[in-house]
């Protein structure tokens, strides 16, 4: 009897976290933006009923099916749910995506974000947490919608296809999960709340599984974006390399140099393609810029080894060699 109690009393301090205790100012009006709308559903957004534990493969397939892609559930369960924990993490939902073609961006941790990708007509995987600190109960829900009138989110969470909570509900169990959201993104798209160092750092992870092409996309949009950003240049330029395009790789690595001149990557990069493109003394140009007793691993061993395949190279300079690479950076 004592443990039946002992279990109502945590049930109702579960529920009097989420709902009895909830503000009543409207959250939403507050984070609305002057070209947010005042309502926006997601109707077209799929609905894959939960089973038991698995509400991660039914969120992530929710969300990608949405983006355009072809999955079930039952095809993410390998890729994302670990049966000793009965559930998934964070960290293989933000990477399974990139197993088909695209990038997963962590938003910011603030209402707003979530508003501003609706209005851009993306839905927002989230994991809510509708226990207490002692007594965590995670759960993944893809926010579809809201209404400013009624200050209420809409969600296809579990076996209910159109769940609404109240903004106050909503953010407290997302509070309790750490503000976890992510939207994901087909190659050349950005996120309505873009941040560069965010978005950047998602697309190197992205390009390590991506074609070149896609790759391509995704660094093309930042530097259209963020011209300044050295990163930008050098993702755009190592998927250019993959692909085969040397001088362009060469013109980006190019770019990021002159952007940041102490950026050794970049330069290490700008001289392995220069050697290759068969311009030996361009490369050593950029590398007699480079002090290799002030590297550290593994940039220190990628230098020596550029160096190295440079020492092998012709030690005469042509005239096919300065003709030919009178156009590279």
């Amino acid at each position: 009897m004592r443990a039946e109690v002992a279990r109502y009393i945590v049930l109702c301090l579960a529920l009097c976290a989420l709902s009895g205790c909830a503000s009543r100012r409207n959250l939403i009006a507050e984070n609305l933006a002057n070209t947010s709308s005042r309502e926006v559903e997601l109707v077209g957004t799929p609905f894959f009923p939960q089973q038991e534990y698995q509400c991660g493969p039914a969120a992530l397939a929710t969300v990608l099916v949405a983006s355009g892609v072809d999955v079930s559930p039952d095809a993410l369960t390998p890729l994302v749910y670990l049966p000793g924990r009965r559930g998934s993490l964070q960290i293989e939902m933000q990477a399974a995506p990139r197993n088909f073609g695209r990038l997963a961006y962590p938003l910011a941790r603030n209402l707003d974000a979530i508003i501003a990708e609706l209005d851009a007509e993306r839905p927002v995987l989230v994991l809510h947490n509708y226990g207490i600190p002692r007594l965590p109960r995670y759960h993944y829900a893809v926010v579809i919608g809201y209404e400013s009138a009624t200050s209420s989110m809409i969600l296809r969470s579990g076996i209910t296809q159109r769940q609404v909570l109240s903004a106050a509900t909503f953010m407290r169990a997302w509070d309790n999960g750490g503000r976890w959201a992510l939207v994901l993104l087909r190659p050349g798209e950005l996120p309505a709340t873009a941040n560069a160092a965010t978005y950047l750092e998602s697309a190197a992870s992205f390009e390590r599984k991506a074609s070149p092409t896609d790759a391509r996309l995704a660094f093309d949009a930042a530097t259209r974006r963020w011209p300044d950003q050295v990163i930008a240049w050098v993702g755009r330029g190592t998927a250019e390399y993959r692909a085969g395009s040397l001088p362009a790789a060469a013109r980006d690595y190019g770019t990021a140099v002159r952007l940041d001149g102490s950026n050794i990557g970049a330069r290490n990069n700008l001289a392995m393609t220069l050697l290759e493109l068969g311009c030996p003394s361009r490369a050593r140009e950029q590398l007699e810029e480079v002090k290799d007793a002030e590297l550290k691993s593994p940039l220190r061993e990628a230098v020596l080894d550029t160096r190295q395949r440079l020492a092998a190279a012709a030690e005469n300079i042509t005239r096919r060699d300065a003709t030919t690479c009178a156009g590279t950076p």
